[in-house]
């Protein structure tokens, strides 16, 4: 957060008065609904069909829609998995988080290592595809693919910087071109259905169907494999949770219409571009920019009405427009890969699966700069590798698919191992139908799924062909469990164990805990007053996690007691830098971790205790978190750690709750 970010207030008796530097801003909260989680997942998972259309023709033929549809079967049991690992574990993270609930450190790292590979390959894939579509402006970016590599690399690059400057895709900004993008595939069926097909009646008797344009068994179980590849992006939605309203409902609510949507479209879609050309055509000319070549065989329009006759050229319009939106939608979805691969790898950091230089943070821009260059870096050294082959694209499906699928088998045998250890917990979404064995209750859905996306990723690991994708995937795995191995030896840590363990630990409540039902309904403000970095952290953290859950905005407040022989409104250079470098923590987790904003304020009043509760009633604060030292002796007249927060306890005009750090990590100084 920049220095300008953070408000200073000046508490006098019965009064506040705000002093803000010029360029301050107001932060806004996020908060997704069902149809902001919708069009984040389907602008994701939609993206894939400007790619993988072209990548499951070169090996299914004119079976394409049928083998789409077979992957779409295991689409949807992986979608039914997240629903309910989703609403059962309401935080950020998706497979990674599941892991290290149902299993340990080592297999959740496992699940991380994979998921990042994945989201390189998001990166690197969609920029090359992105220049592709381009060529519709340039030729030779088509006529030579490894001039498409070069771009792709560009593009990577300008991605890079503009992330380690904190440059971010707003939510509205992909919910916007999502809709867009929905608009015009959906423009694109009902044109080819119309114009190509001759009317829906037709949708499913297209001619390609036939012996000459059928694949050979082999090929043709491959194919389905390879089709994932149009599925891959589930997890975006996943990641979603610690800024959606209620995720428990609507993330489930939000998977289910875009696995609808989403089949709609991928059967669609395929059976129009092999009525509008044969397999052979889709594949040798248009299999790098698939959809412009469904674009580019729409006939043309003739129109006799009474006040218009003539003839639209179709072709001649969509083109370019379907050229500029893929370029578009790709690249988000690049940099999408580059925003979640640096968070879950800062993530990891923190939980100390990877090293703490994963978690160095750019001290002027306040972003996760070392990730994103290894993770950018990364795709470019992927985009490298192949640059020079002819089926680029085909290579990078295969190392996307190998990655995903190990993801997804993981997400499932977590969700799968949760019903089993935990059969009793909260899971307001259940994925169906459930069976017992044994008396446990077991998911068919997971079951099913993961045996699909094991088999999957088996036939990738130890197949022949394909060498591309396993051996850089291989590599990549290997390479990620030596360094894990060494890097806990060396920090001492248990190899399994979870290293870092977050709990909240209520211990003063001046209400009667509420239900979950009436919090929604009351917490829409928290403040979290800090006075050292470790509070600033935890703190930060604990009021994240609870803002996910009843959709709160959050305020970090830092009190200085000025001295009775200065003014109220003197300037405290020491103090300030102080307490904004505090502040920062607090933000800085927030922003890094749960790609969350707070708002910080600095109060400077007589009385600190005094200053938090008259700020908490001017605001309408409805929660106060405060934290205790856990070695603090606890009395009847200091009920917390010291002084000020006593008197907020006792004078608050909202509920307060204390959390106790874990002994030793807390400051000894005290506040008071």
């Amino acid at each position: 957060m920049s220095e300008n970010a953070t408000r200073t207030r000046v508490i006098k008796p019965h009064r506040v008065v705000e002093r803000a530097p010029a360029g301050a801003v107001a932060r806004l909260r996020r908060a997704l609904g069902t149809a902001g989680v919708y069009a984040i997942g389907y602008g994701n998972v939609g993206s894939s069909i400007y790619y993988a259309l072209g990548i499951v023709a070169a090996y299914a033929l004119g079976a394409t829609p049928i083998v789409l549809a077979l992957a779409g079967i295991i689409f949807v049991f992986t979608a039914m998995t997240y629903a309910e690992g989703v609403s059962m574990v309401p935080t950020a993270g998706g497979s990674v988080a599941f892991a290290r609930r149902a299993f340990n450190d080592l297999f959740s790292f496992v699940a991380g290592w994979a998921l990042t590979l994945n989201y390189i390959v998001t990166t690197a894939i969609s920029a090359v595809t992105a220049t592709f579509y381009l060529s519709y402006f340039w030729p030779p970016f088509k006529e030579q693919p490894a001039l498409a590599a070069i771009g792709g690399i560009v593009l990577t690059g300008l991605l890079m910087l503009l992330n380690l400057r904190g440059v971010r895709e707003t939510a509205r900004l992909n919910i916007g071109f999502a809709v867009i993008d929905l608009a015009t595939q959906a423009l694109l069926v009902l044109l080819g259905i119309s114009l190509v097909l001759g009317g829906w009646r037709n949708l499913f008797a297209y001619r390609t169907l036939g012996p000459a344009y059928w694949p050979e068994p082999r090929q043709l179980v491959f194919a389905v494999a390879i089709a994932m590849v149009a599925y891959v992006g589930l997890e975006s939605a996943a990641q979603m949770a610690e800024e959606t309203k209620t995720p428990t409902r609507t993330l489930p609510r939000a998977l289910f219409w875009s696995v609808l949507t989403v089949l709609f479209m991928f059967a669609a879609l395929p059976i129009v571009a092999l009525c509008a050309m044969p397999p052979m055509e889709l594949v040798s000319e248009w299999g790098n920019d698939p959809v412009a070549g469904i674009a580019s065989h729409l006939p043309d329009w003739n129109i006799s009405l009474s006040f218009f006759q003539g003839q639209i050229l179709l072709s001649k319009l969509m083109m370019p427009w379907v050229a500029i939106l893929a370029c578009t939608i790709l690249l988000i979805a690049a940099n999408a890969g580059i925003l979640a691969g640096s968070r879950i790898t800062y993530n990891m950091a923190h939980h100390r699966q990877l090293s703490s230089v994963f978690g160095h943070v750019h001290p002027r821009f306040n972003t996760p700069s070392f990730a994103i260059i290894v993770i950018s870096g990364a795709a470019v050294a992927i985009i490298l590798a192949g640059m020079h082959a002819k089926d680029l694209l085909l290579r990078l499906g295969d190392l996307y698919v190998f990655s995903s699928m190990m993801a997804f088998s993981m997400a499932h045998l977590s969700v799968w191992l949760l019903r089993i250890k935990e059969p009793e917990a909260d899971r307001p979404f259940k994925a169906w139908p459930t069976i017992r064995i044994a008396g446990r209750p077991i998911s068919v859905t997971a079951t099913l799924g993961f045996m699909a996306c094991a088999a999957i990723w088996l036939w990738l690991a130890v197949g022949k062909e394909h060498s591309f994708g396993r051996n850089i995937g291989l590599g990549w795995i290997a390479a990620g469990f030596l360094f894990y191995v060494w890097f806990r030896r060396r920090q001492g840590l248990h190899l399994l164990r979870t290293a870092v363990t977050e709990e909240l630990h209520p211990l003063v409540t001046l209400f009667p805990t509420p239900r979950r039902r009436e919090m929604s309904q009351r917490i829409r403000h928290i403040l979290i007053p800090v006075h050292s970095m470790d509070y600033a952290e935890q703190l930060s953290r604990i009021a994240c996690d609870l803002s996910n859950l009843y959709t709160a905005d959050i305020t970090a407040v830092y009190a200085i007691e000025v001295p009775r022989s200065l003014a109220l409104d003197a300037d405290l250079g020491v103090q300030m830098q102080e307490a904004r470098d505090i502040l920062d923590t607090a933000s800085h987790i927030a922003e890094t971790v749960y790609d969350m904003d707070i708002e910080t304020v600095v109060l400077q009043a007589r009385s600190a205790g005094v200053a938090v509760v008259e700020y908490a009633a001017e605001r309408g604060t409805d929660l106060i978190l405060l934290g205790a030292h856990p070695d603090h002796p606890r009395t009847r007249d200091a009920i917390v750690f010291g002084a000020t927060a006593d008197y907020v306890a006792r004078n608050a005009p909202c509920a307060v709750w204390t959390v106790r750090a874990e002994a030793g990590t807390a400051p000894d100084q005290e506040e008071g």
